[in-house]
């Protein structure tokens, strides 16, 4: 079989599985149990069919190559002619002094942070199941952990983390303002109505890093310390109240609330009463009971104005007994709405119903 190594390689010829030489450029011919593997002279030199230290105890081992061992802690970076080429995890690599300029450059992974010794294009390089990457929001900030030992907080920004016998883990926090809400709450009141609240609490974290000490889950905290509260205090009065004195049983609830939280790290800045849903045959007889109210205040409006209007109507007759020009003048008023709505009239017999009408308008008796 005919091999043919070019330029950019070497060749590693074996026989009967055992390591023979270093081979260079040309054409070769193998026969038998001989074979060649052709290898990159600008890349790191792991045999396949031997160990590199069998190659390395060789005289065209020690003098074609150079041996660069990474240890269990440590990452290699690996530079050709001053270019980035490669990075190698723990072993040991041949590199071909013919390929180029060789500079590696050791980086121990027992700090895993990588973010301060790389530009974001170096680390680009690296394959991603070397590293890990945490995004921390604009709005954001986030605890860093070290096999879950607190190490500090990551403002907002792109970091970047070997991943190797140190876990790092990140908790991120929302720092803006955020809406809790607590829907369909069904609470017993005095009188023994199950009514159903839905509320809903605005609240900021003021300290990021001391609030992860309040609870597991800042949320399902503060939910639960929502529902116990608004039992506690809503349950303390009946159907009637609780609908007549909404915003102040809500005020009640947000300061107790506000009183609960002042050490958890949370700065509530508002909260109320949404929605109180009564139960159907309750909501039946309110609507009954409204209307009731509301046909009776109409019913009273009635008869005041009706009482008003005849008050007027005395106090009129009373001026026109007294005055009878003032008389006059009414009756010649209530004449001329008359004839406004007369659009003919037909005058039979005589001059009797003339006179009558002149005598109407001229107060001739």
């Amino acid at each position: 079989m005919k091999v043919i190594i070019d330029g950019r390689e070497k060749g590693i010829l074996y026989k009967n599985g055992k390591f023979v030489k270093i081979l260079d450029t040309g054409k070769y011919h193998v026969f038998g149990d001989s074979n060649i593997e052709p290898v990159s002279v600008f890349q790191a030199f792991v045999p396949v069919g031997c160990t590199i230290d069998s190659i390395m105890a060789t005289g065209d081992g020690k003098e074609k190559l150079t041996l660069v061992e990474v240890a269990d802690n440590e990452i290699c970076f690996h530079y050709l002619d001053g270019n980035f080429r490669e990075v190698f995890t723990a072993g040991r690599y041949g590199f071909w002094k013919e390929g180029g300029k060789h500079e590696f450059r050791m980086i121990n992974i027992d700090n895993p942070d990588l973010t301060y010794a790389f530009t974001s294009a170096v680390v680009q390089k690296i394959p991603d199941k070397m590293y890990t990457e945490i995004n921390v929001g604009s709005h954001e900030t986030a605890r860093l952990y070290f096999d879950n030992k607190y190490m500090g907080m990551l403002e907002p920004g792109k970091y970047y983390f070997w991943k190797g016998n140190i876990n790092v883990t990140a908790e991120h926090e929302d720092m803006r303002t955020r809406q809790l809400s607590v829907t369909g709450q069904e609470i017993l009141t005095a009188d023994k109505v199950a009514l159903r609240l839905n509320f809903t609490m605005f609240y900021k974290v003021t300290d990021a890093r001391r609030v992860a000490d309040i609870a597991q889950n800042l949320y399902e905290y503060l939910y639960s310390l929502c529902q116990l509260t608004l039992r506690e205090y809503v349950s303390k009065y009946k159907t009637d109240e609780i609908l007549e004195n909404r915003d102040k049983i809500s005020d009640e609830v947000i300061n107790a609330l506000r009183e609960k939280t002042a050490r958890s790290f949370i700065d509530i800045s508002s909260a109320g009463i949404k929605d109180i849903i009564l139960p159907g045959e309750i909501s039946e007889i309110m609507n009954s009971v409204l209307a009731a109210e509301k046909r009776a205040q109409a019913n009273v409006i009635t008869r005041r104005e009706e009482v008003a209007s005849t008050r007027s109507l005395l106090n009129t007759a009373k001026l026109m007994d007294e005055n009878a020009t003032l008389r006059k003048l009414k009756e010649l008023e209530y004449i001329e709405r008359i004839c406004e709505h007369v659009s003919e009239i037909n005058v039979n017999g005589g001059k009797g119903l003339l006179a009558e009408l002149s005598a109407l308008l001229t107060d001739v008796k």
